[in-house]
């Protein structure tokens, strides 16, 4: 698994125009960004912040069926939208 350091850059680099819209996105990508949004969730500490990405990151690990499109872009929306707490407290 990588450290929450290389996804945040994995995730800058591959979206580099900022969040994607999971609906254009395919099975593959999107499988992609959970595994990238699992890995932070996992390995950063608690805060507020992190533990909405810990409920997320829940959220993935036990789906039982493919994630909606409109759930999976609340999950991303979070991501992006919090990278820079979270590199914050990656960096700790």
């Amino acid at each position: 698994m990588q450290t929450p350091q290389e996804a945040i850059t994995a995730l800058r680099q591959k979206f580099s125009d900022g969040m994607p819209d999971v609906r254009s996105l395919s099975d593959e990508q999107k499988a992609w960004l959970h595994m990238k949004i699992q890995s932070l969730a996992n390995e950063v500490s608690p805060s507020h912040t992190i533990a909405q990405l810990q409920k997320i990151g829940k959220r993935l690990s036990y789906a039982t069926e493919c994630i909606p499109d409109d759930e999976m872009q609340k999950m991303v929306a979070f991501v992006f939208d919090n990278m820079a707490e979270i590199e914050h407290i990656a960096r700790k």
